[in-house]
């Protein structure tokens, strides 16, 4: 009996033995697996200090995230896209005409924005668009029976819109290429609606005038200084332009109610018309300026 109790007290001391180091077994595997809280925090320690020296040298190297997105949006532009342009356009002139039993003078502005096509470095093709005012003042002289002469003052204000398309031709660049010599020619065609603001039309060209649509062809030089790779400002010289300007007058009969045209044409020369300076009575058309902004995208 007592062996029996020795044999069965001996089992389980050894099982109790046999579970404790089979415990402590697990705990080291676990342990040697693993990386100890102090270690940890060293880690952590490194890798903030390794983030923070890369964000320094970024930093000194000059390069942000808004670098980085304009960087990579210059290169997502596609190339045909590079070749497009837009720009807006400002007129301001004086002009006057004078012919036989009358006098023309005045002020006009207008603005025209644009949109084109660089077809070749030299070549661009475009469009202008766009509205104006014009206020013009008129004189009128007559012979009267006895040989004497009188007059009558006529002020029109008109607004207007027109259509240019144009090819132009880089023919020189001066200053490192910064400052541009074109030659450039244009189509124009659009409408005039003048409304009387003093004296009387009858008598006049504008007796029962409900509009006017003007046409024509034009070639001018035009200087361009390049400010930055996307911004070029221009100025046309329209004073040295030569062509060819058409209107037809589209008007009612105030007593008949009948509608009729009449149309006039004229040469141009220094912008002013062929006609006078052949009449000896020739004056420049047009005294202003024309200048314009255009941008790439």
């Amino acid at each position: 009996m007592i062996i029996k109790k020795m044999k069965r007290t001996g089992l389980i001391i050894v099982l109790v033995a046999l579970g404790a180091v089979m415990a402590v077994a697990q705990e080291e595997h676990r342990t040697d697996g693993a990386t100890p809280p102090a270690a940890q925090e060293d880690h952590i320690v490194d890798g903030l200090t390794s983030v923070a020296a890369i964000a320094g040298e970024t930093k000194e190297a000059g390069v942000t995230n808004d670098t980085a997105a304009v960087v990579l949006q210059q290169k997502e532009v596609p190339a045909w896209k590079k070749k497009l342009y837009y720009g807006y356009n400002f007129d301001i002139y004086y002009h006057n005409d004078s012919r036989p039993q009358r006098k023309e003078n005045g002020w006009s502005i207008r603005v025209t924005p644009e949109i084109g096509w660089r077809l070749k470095e030299r070549v661009y093709l475009g469009l202008r668009f766009g509205g104006g005012y014009q206020d013009t003042y008129t004189t009128y002289t007559y012979a009267g029976i006895n040989g004497e002469e009188s007059q009558d003052n006529l002020r029109i204000k008109q607004g207007s819109w027109e259509v240019a398309p144009y090819v132009r031709y880089r023919m020189k660049t001066i200053f490192n290429g910064k400052v541009g010599i074109w030659l450039e020619a244009h189509l124009y065609t659009g409408m005039e609606f003048p409304r009387v603001s003093e004296g009387i039309v009858e008598g006049t060209d504008y007796n029962g005038l409900r509009h006017s649509i003007i046409y024509g062809a034009q070639v001018s030089p035009v200087i361009t200084y390049q400010f930055n790779r996307k911004s070029t400002f221009q100025i046309f010289f329209s004073i040295l332009s030569l062509g060819y300007s058409g209107t037809t007058f589209c008007y009612t009969d105030p007593l008949t109610d009948k509608r009729y045209n009449e149309y006039t044409n004229d040469v141009i020369i220094f912008s002013g018309k062929l006609r006078n300076l052949i009449a000896n009575q020739f004056t420049p058309g047009l005294y202003g300026l024309k200048f314009g902004i255009q941008k790439s995208f």
